[in-house]
């Protein structure tokens, strides 16, 4: 099943596994500030791919923003923030020239 049929797909049709991933997604789709210039942007927006490009793997995924070109991480805290997807956009720190 793709990621975005996922999505759309009624929680009680799914598997467990598949209801784990369908979290994480909606997770992922929500919006959050970029820090630097304030402008709202999910994750996949950042990464630059489509939603069903994406696979669920171990590592950092580079994202940007597209309207500062700020380099950004994905991060999620220890203790959740409401609203927010559970996770928000950090800049990625500028190595000033030598």
């Amino acid at each position: 099943m793709k990621n975005s049929e996922l999505l759309t797909t009624k929680r009680r049709d799914l598997e467990p596994t598949e209801k784990q991933q369908q979290f994480v997604l909606r997770s992922l789709v929500q919006k959050n500030a970029c820090p630097n210039c304030g402008h709202m942007l999910n994750f996949f927006e950042g990464a630059g791919i489509e939603i069903d490009d994406w696979e669920d793997k171990p590592g950092p995924t580079a994202c940007r923003c597209d309207s500062c070109q700020r380099a950004l991480d994905y991060v999620v805290p220890a203790v959740g923030a409401g609203g927010s997807g559970g996770w928000h956009w950090r800049l990625v720190p500028i190595t000033p020239p030598r």
